[in-house]
């Protein structure tokens, strides 16, 4: 078979960046790579600043550069969905693959997309304005259109079929894959010097957003630290600022938390690593998930978690996790308090959430991906 994926997200494929679809996509084709030499791989990129030289070196891939592009958020309606199809049908796939869920309008040839959330459809709160088209038009066209559709949960799969009212068979479940960090080498002493954390901290890792509860999580750790004995604590948190992101800064003044509460912006997949095998624990109080792969990163780090119990985090964390009601500030502040005062809990969350990454890996993503291309033969 011929089969095309679109890579538009993927930002650097020598560095293996970054988060979100481009995280998915990269780990995808190279696990995909890794062990299917049989059929032949377009791969379609929108900036030939981009390089993708991993991937090339396998004899059954061409890497394909979109001609005249180099901002891939300003790109035109009539190039997206007139002049990109024109192009994937010059390269007669036999089945194009979009893992950022959209299907060109003018493609009518066999279409798989990844449908990794449908957050938008939750809350249309958590979104920037402008999202109309996307949402009534776009995304369920290639969700109708597509012949089938990867959802990264069971979770998403419900969603999908009682939003769009599509049969269940039309959707197939494959989970991402967590990368092992355990083996990744850190030079610690630099990023000792560069963040400074002596105290035990809690850590966020994400992008600040409405989604990801930060307001009520800094409700709650203030609160903490009125009825915890260690008044040392402080929290962290990493990445970048997103959608609606002032709120939280505010409350963290109001509150006089400057101190306590500590942003060091994104943070490089060393300091990352770092943060996490040092945090006291990763509390992630999302709203919504449609995977939750920081979750599992942490877990498989030996970092104990406390995080909500909503859309696909419980299916993933079962009982390796202590789970909050996201919506209840006191809920929060209950399980920070309990974390801290119950090291025996902490540690049972330690040894339970280790060796995660052997339930989702990038080998069995890839292969069961194969199978699903194979199934529209």
């Amino acid at each position: 078979m011929k089969i095309g994926i679109d890579c538009r997200y993927i930002l650097n494929v020598d560095h293996g960046e970054l988060a979100g679809v481009g995280h998915y996509t990269y780990f995808l084709i190279k696990y995909l790579l890794a062990i299917d030499q049989e059929n032949e791989y377009i791969l379609f990129f929108y900036n030939k600043k981009i390089k993708c030289k991993e991937f090339e070196k396998n004899k059954n891939v061409k890497c394909v550069y979109f001609p005249g592009l180099e901002n891939i958020g300003k790109i035109p309606f009539f190039y997206r969905h007139i002049f990109i199809p024109h192009i994937l049908k010059m390269y007669k796939l036999d089945i194009y693959h979009n893992p950022a869920n959209i299907i060109p309008f003018y493609y009518f040839h066999k279409a798989v997309i990844t449908v990794h959330d449908l957050a938008i459809y939750k809350n249309h709160d958590w979104f920037p304005n402008g999202q109309w088209f996307s949402k009534r038009i776009l995304i369920p066209f290639s969700i109708y259109k597509a012949k089938k559709i990867i959802a990264v949960s069971e979770n998403t799969k419900e969603d999908l079929i009682n939003i769009f009212k599509i049969k269940a068979d039309k959707v197939k479940v494959i989970h991402e894959g967590v990368e092992d960090y355990n083996k990744l080498e850190i030079k610690k002493a630099g990023i000792d010097d560069k963040f400074k954390l002596k105290t035990r901290y809690f850590l966020f890792i994400g992008t600040l957003e409405p989604r990801k509860n930060l307001v009520r999580l800094i409700t709650a750790f203030n609160q903490f630290l009125q009825e915890s004995d260690d008044k040392d604590f402080k929290l962290v948190l990493a990445g970048k600022k997103g959608w609606k992101y002032e709120k939280i800064f505010t409350t963290i003044k109001d509150l006089n938390l400057e101190d306590k509460v500590v942003y060091l912006g994104y943070v490089s997949l060393s300091e990352k690593i770092y943060l996490l095998k040092n945090t006291y624990s990763f509390v992630f109080p999302s709203l919504y998930e449609g995977f939750g792969l920081p979750i599992l990163e942490a877990m498989n780090l030996g970092v104990p978690i406390i995080t909500s119990n909503i859309a696909s985090i419980p299916e993933l964390v079962i009982d390796n996790a202590l789970l909050i009601e996201p919506c209840d500030i006191n809920s929060i502040k209950n399980a920070l308090l309990k974390i801290v005062r119950n090291d025996k809990l902490r540690e049972d969350l330690i040894e339970k959430g280790k060796g995660i990454a052997r339930n989702f890996t990038w080998q069995q993503c890839a292969k069961k991906t194969i199978d699903l291309y194979k199934s529209l033969q």
